[in-house]
């Protein structure tokens, strides 16, 4: 009987010690779940911005945390509308201790914030790779000031146009073979979803901005030919069909709100797969490193 207590408490010991090295978040479909073999290629090899919990499963306020990191990865992965890897690192696992040291984890939960560099085609053509830069997150553990803090440490690639002539006509011309985006709205400021699809599509689309909505008849003169741009009085997302010679508006939801959806119409107007995201080849790459399921939208 004795021998059997201490089997059965032998048995219950190593379910708890199982449980306490166990990674957190290799289920969850938003969320980035990282070794020391694959932190770079998701981080690094990303123009992404990527916030990082280093954590360790028996820490107590790891686990506090927990399911506020949850909620921050479906937050950040509805619609995949930032442009923001959510992840985290179990440094209780050897393997990723050198990992955890290198970037001086000392205290869990440690949460990081890694910034890529802005994009360099020269650098990228001779290539070299530039890392991010990293800091430290010590602001409110919540998924509001997260999430904030996120948006603001978004890249811009968005051109802002400052009137419907010079100023548009100039962008268009701007290497003309480029595909260009166009978006019409009484915002004076650059949206993190607008922002996160100019990353998305870096390098093939360029993406412009007007703060005031086009709400009289407007034509323009590309190339020589008279091109209107349509009258509306809410936003208008418009791509610009260089061989026809017109803008075609976005129509395929009444709110510009769906990162996926847009993206899935530009795809098929400018026949342009994006770069990163969950619809280019690289983001169904990365995918086996999060868990299965949908994600499911924040207005231009």
């Amino acid at each position: 009987m004795y021998l059997s207590y201490l089997l059965s408490l032998f048995q219950i010991l190593l379910l708890v010690t199982a449980r306490a090295q166990a990674d957190e978040y290799t289920n969850d479909p938003n969320i980035f779940e990282l070794t020391a073999s694959n932190f770079d290629k998701v981080i690094h090899g990303s123009n992404y911005t990527s916030i990082v919990k280093f954590y360790a499963p028996w820490c107590g306020y790891c686990q506090q945390l927990k399911p506020i990191w949850r909620k921050l990865g479906k937050a950040v992965g509805k619609d995949s509308k930032l442009s923001v890897n959510v992840a985290a690192v179990n440094c209780d696992k050897d393997y990723n201790k050198p990992l955890c040291a290198q970037y001086q984890i000392s205290g869990f939960p440690t949460v990081m914030v890694f910034r890529p560099p802005k994009y360099d085609k020269a650098k990228v053509l001779n290539g070299k790779k530039s890392r991010h830069a990293s800091e430290a997150y010590n602001g409110q553990r919540t998924v509001k000031a997260m999430s904030q803090f996120l948006g603001s440490r978004l890249k811009n690639y968005v051109k802002k146009v400052h009137n419907l002539d010079s100023d548009l006509i100039k962008w268009i011309s701007d290497d003309s073979d480029k595909t260009k985006v166009l978006l019409i709205t009484k915002s004076n400021s650059i949206s993190p979803l607008l922002k996160s699809l100019a990353i998305d599509f870096l390098t093939k689309v360029d993406f412009a901005m007007y703060g005031k909505y086009n709400d009289q008849p407007k034509s323009i003169e590309i190339d020589g030919k008279s091109v209107d741009i349509p009258k509306k009085d809410s936003s208008s997302l418009l791509y610009f069909d260089k061989e026809k010679g017109k803008f075609i508006a976005y129509d395929a939801t009444e709110k510009l709100d769906d990162k996926t959806q847009i993206s899935k119409w530009i795809r098929t107007v400018a026949q342009i797969d994006p770069v990163e995201g969950p619809l280019s080849k690289r983001g169904k790459k990365l995918l086996k490193y999060k868990g299965k399921k949908k994600v499911e939208h924040d207005e231009l």
